[in-house]
């Protein structure tokens, strides 16, 4: 193959640029270039000679999650089990107030079983941790907590002096602060914001609890429909966490947990849910990331049920297992598209990182209904590009299906507004087709 390449004359991207201007016959060659809502331009071609590359370590494998809150820790217990027995790796738990320990994690392999707590109760989580013998993770949020809903657990004294017992409890290498950066994702921020914000967040927990938090953090990140920006997106994330590690003189890697976005899915035509999640499954794994926990097609209408569970952890064993993709995990190393704009977006995000951190960090803006505001006017820009059609969702606002038969509805699908005083305006998830199918839902007679 090298004597082949030998004897081809290798071209420069400017002899490119001038064919193409040819072959353009007269128009501008600036028609070509497209801008993404981060305000990067995506180019007609990528070259050799023009492209800029940031080295980083490359994730060597990727662990299947599968995910469920709880509210019977018996029940909870025999559908992890079934999970861990049908191919899952991990399976994740999410809860807000104390369950029975033994209920749930009898016969359950402990060592890899994932908590994730909405709440400060510091006596039940280190008694979680000492019932699941030390071996499972438990991961808080508290600063996550305070965007979401717009409120502290108790107070921020309080939170932070809970967390700080916390650590003091917790090896020194445990990992159990998580970013929750995937509601600012859901609530229609872009790659840029959604990389800025995390960094962000998670120096906070540094500023506050000092420099050995800084290994004790993992990342929960949500991939969306931008399938290489969301490769890049993950690229970038592990870089710039090394960059801010070199700041507090300690080598750090990027632990990071993805799942999809609620952004982009849909009630109507709901099997497409499916092809949206596989794409977004392959830009996790191809962007390097530790854990990945699927989602259910029917998860923003229906409840826990297993065969939607199954689909979603099948997709991921296809990719583990059949599909090769555990062995092609540095595939996009060299991908002049991919590497550039891992670079640009990465810039772009540490410009945005670098003015929150010069006006007061993270919980300063978030006070300021700064981040907010950000996010929303984002949000907006993408909403009208879905409302006029030129951000299709297949089945949704193209190419829909009059004659689909009426959803069964488990709960209420829409954006809930939260009663009752908060101390910042909280970051709401919000899905893209919520109005329209609405009004669908309402010319069907059905009505929340």
């Amino acid at each position: 193959m090298s004597n082949l390449f030998k004897e081809f004359k290798k071209i420069s991207s400017k002899e490119w640029k001038q064919k193409i201007q040819v072959d353009l016959k007269g128009l501008d060659y600036q028609t070509l270039i497209t801008q993404t809502a981060e305000h990067i331009d995506i180019k007609p071609f990528y070259h050799y000679d023009d492209f800029q590359v940031m080295p980083q370590p490359v994730s060597k494998s990727f662990k299947i999650s599968q995910e469920l809150q709880i509210k019977n820790a018996e029940t909870a217990g025999k559908i992890a089990k079934k999970a861990l027995e049908k191919g899952a790796d991990y399976f994740t738990f999410y809860f807000d107030k104390p369950f029975n320990i033994q209920q749930l994690i009898s016969n359950l392999e402990l060592e890899k079983l994932i908590f994730i707590a909405d709440t400060l109760n510091t006596d039940f989580i280190k008694e979680l941790y000492e019932q699941t013998n030390r071996k499972s993770q438990i991961l808080v949020d508290t600063i996550g907590h305070y965007a979401r809903f717009g409120n502290w657990y108790e107070n921020e004294t309080k939170d932070f002096e809970n967390l700080k017992s916390l650590q003091n409890f917790f090896p020194a290498d445990y990992r159990f602060i998580e970013i929750r950066s995937f509601y600012s994702k859901d609530a229609g921020a872009t790659i840029t914001q959604e990389l800025a914000y995390a960094l962000s967040h998670a120096v906070e927990y540094v500023e506050k609890l000092g420099k050995k938090s800084i290994n004790q953090i993992q990342f929960s990140m949500a991939n969306g429909y931008h399938y290489f920006f969301e490769i890049a997106k993950l690229k970038a994330l592990r870089y710039l966490w090394q960059l801010i590690g070199n700041e507090y003189n300690t080598i750090v890697e990027a632990i990071i947990y993805t799942r999809p976005s609620m952004r982009n899915k849909t009630i109507f035509d709901p099997y497409v849910n499916m092809l949206r999640t596989g794409m977004e499954m392959m830009s996790a794994v191809l962007g390097g990331s530790n854990i990945i926990a699927n989602m259910p097609f029917d998860a923003v209408y229906k409840k826990s049920n297993e065969f939607s569970e199954r689909i979603a952890r099948n997709q991921l064993i296809i990719l583990q297992k059949e599909a090769g993709f555990e062995a092609a995990l540095n595939s996009t190393t060299g991908n002049y598209f991919i590497e550039e704009n891992t670079y640009k977006l990465a810039e772009k995000a540490f410009e945005i990182f670098k003015q929150i951190e010069k006006s007061g960090g993270f919980l300063s803006q978030l006070y300021k209904g700064k981040i907010q505001q950000k996010i929303s006017e984002s949000a907006e820009k993408e909403q009208n590009l879905f409302d006029e059609g030129k951000l299709v969702l297949v089945g949704t606002n193209k190419y829909s299906n009059a004659n689909e038969p009426n959803p069964e509805i488990d709960f209420f699908p829409f954006m809930k507004k939260r009663s009752g005083q908060t101390l910042i305006r909280p970051v709401v998830p919000k899905r893209l087709a919520e109005k329209s199918e609405q009004e669908r839902l309402n010319q069907l007679g059905i009505h929340f």
